[in-house]
């Protein structure tokens, strides 16, 4: 099964295999097979957007998401052997695998792969495959996590969490997503950590690409350039510079037409073309260096992973300029720009014949034909008799010419690599004191033992804090100052003073603490009890004489009120 991605960019043809699930991507003269190891037999089922290829350990799955990426599913149907799947890579050695960073924001980008051409040459676009998103892993139960991707030689592999993988409920889907353009996945960059990050934008510059020129340039060239952002002032024009030492150096190219990069009604996101010339012939097997000079602003898409040059230039007045404004051949950035070029080839040829023939020769078209001819004669004599002639012709021409043709190609191939490693860190570490500062040691000395050190150091600002401080300072200072602290402090201190004596002072230093409390308490305590019993008892003799007729029971009901008063003085 066969499918076509990005038809309207460079047309990529994606081929799935026949009784295997492998899949290659064919854009360029050399394509880019993935083979899984698997080596057990497959069941397939599917339609025109989606084909599975059943295992008993594992499936894989295909399905197109749109015109420009696919999906590609591994489906793991019981836990691995290993947590690392890997996918085996047929012609990997014609392509870079760009890492791009960790520190991007979008997790399915950060650590993903952009796949480009290693020598890309004039005519192919942007010279990129396709870009292999990072994976996302799901378990039955919808538990979720990020697997990791990684390039070793001709293999790619995805890494699972090791833990997560031993919880999960399956079958489990490791499902890496393809993307087909051959545009760049970024458009924003960090230009100044910590500062929040901003788009792509050239201002009044020359950013540059290198390419390789496979065929003679000489004549119009179409520059195609992808803007990705609007600004009323957006626009440039097309420039080529020539190679050397892998830096771009003079200007090859003239009649640069200016490019609207605005995004407006009718003009929306996407690419842009103008047309220039080349200054001359730029013979075949040579680096060239191809960008815009960005008249005003250009937003650009982007990928990491190769050199670009940015030349300043704020002299539009004066046209472009003959040489290429090199800052340093040491400083240049990590993009690869969405923007390529073409060209018509205007090559003359000149064929040789040999074998006895040259160009003046008439050539004639000879041919063999046979003639059967049939005629029939009537004649009258005086014999009266019927005479019938039949004449048979029979013509043969024959012509033999032999032309033998010996075509001879000579292709001389001079190929120069020139590879070039760079790490550049600068680390700076800025510690911002007051100047005049002066620091005052007083050593009282008791037996040696004991002393009793007083540091004063006065600097901006108010902050106080309890250190552990660990200090070793090699100087010739004079120092003043006042400085208190809480905690333990251990300080060398290597004073180099204008004189001919050297001294080596040893000390310990102990600190005892003693606290001592003094207290003062006076307790009063104090208790009253008041006790009041009052009783109060009101008999009639009707109630009385009542109560002993008819035998019921009298509740006599009696108010008790009790006060205790208690003092107690404790001194």
């Amino acid at each position: 099964m066969n499918f076509l991605q990005s038809p309207l960019d460079f047309p990529l043809t994606v081929s799935l295999g026949k009784n295997t699930p492998s899949f290659g991507l064919s854009r360029f003269k050399q394509g880019l097979r993935f083979v899984p190891p698997d080596d057990e037999g497959f069941t397939m089922r599917g339609d025109r957007r989606q084909l599975l290829y059943k295992g008993r350990r594992r499936s894989h799955r295909f399905t197109i998401l749109g015109d420009c990426s696919f999906e590609y599913d591994c489906i793991l149907l019981r836990e691995p052997e290993s947590n690392v799947i890997t996918l085996r890579m047929e012609g990997a050695e014609y392509y870079d695998f760009f890492r791009q960073p960790d520190f991007l924001k979008e997790p399915f980008l950060a650590g993903s792969y952009a796949v480009y051409k290693k020598e890309t040459l004039v005519g192919e676009g942007t010279g990129k495959l396709c870009h292999i998103h990072r994976p996302e892993i799901i378990d039955a139960r919808g538990r979720r996590c990020w697997g990791d991707l990684a390039v070793l030689r001709n293999e790619l592999r995805v890494t699972i969490p090791e833990k997560w993988l031993s919880e999960a409920k399956y079958p489990v889907v490791v499902d890496p997503t393809i993307g087909t353009t051959t545009v760049g996945s970024q458009y924003k960059w960090d230009a100044d950590p910590p500062e929040p990050w901003v788009p792509l934008l050239f201002e009044v510059s020359m950013p540059v690409n290198r390419f390789l020129v496979s065929e003679t340039i000489n004549g119009l060239c179409t520059a195609f350039f992808y803007t990705n952002a609007d600004d009323y002032e957006a626009g440039g024009r097309p420039v080529l510079y020539s190679d050397n030492g892998n830096v771009p150096q003079s200007r090859k190219s003239t009649e640069e037409a200016f490019i609207d990069l605005r995004v407006i009604n009718g003009k929306p996101v996407g690419w842009r073309s103008g047309i220039f010339k080349s200054n001359g012939s730029i013979a075949s097997g040579l680096y060239i260096w191809f960008g815009l000079l960005a008249e005003y602003f250009w937003f650009a898409r982007f990928d990491y992973g190769a050199k670009c040059y940015i030349g300043g230039w704020d002299d539009i007045d004066n046209g472009i300029p003959n040489t290429f404004l090199l800052y340093s051949p040491n400083y240049y950035f990590d993009f690869r720009l969405s923007m390529y070029f073409t060209y018509t080839s205007a090559q003359n040829y000149m064929r040789t014949l040999v074998q006895g023939l040259n160009l003046t020769d008439s050539h004639s078209l000879t041919g063999s034909y046979k003639r059967t001819a049939e005629e029939t004669a009537t004649a009258n004599s005086t014999l009266g008799k019927f005479e019938t002639f039949i004449r048979e012709c029979a013509m043969t021409v024959q012509s033999i010419v032999n032309t033998n043709r010996l075509p001879i190609f000579f292709r001389n191939v001079i190929e120069q690599i020139k590879i070039t490693l760079y790490k550049a860190e600068k680390m700076s570490l800025s510690r911002k004191c007051a100047d005049g500062v002066r620091a005052n040691i007083d050593i009282k000395r008791i037996k040696t033992i004991f002393h009793s050190i007083q540091d004063g150091l006065k600097i901006l600002d108010t902050q106080s804090f309890s250190v552990l401080f660990v200090r070793s300072v090699n100087d010739n200072a004079m120092v003043t100052g006042c400085f208190r602290h809480l905690g333990s402090f251990i300080r060398g201190l290597f004073v180099t003073a204008g004189n001919t004596m050297e001294m080596e002072n040893k000390a310990e230093f102990n600190r005892l603490n003693s606290d001592s409390v003094k207290t003062e308490e006076k307790l009063y305590r104090g208790m009253l009890l008041f006790v009041r019993i009052v009783t109060q008892v009101f008999i009639r003799d009707y109630l009385l004489r009542r109560f002993l007729i008819a035998r019921e029971e009298l509740v006599l009901k009696s108010v008790v009120s009790r006060e205790i008063t208690l003092e107690s003085k404790i001194d």
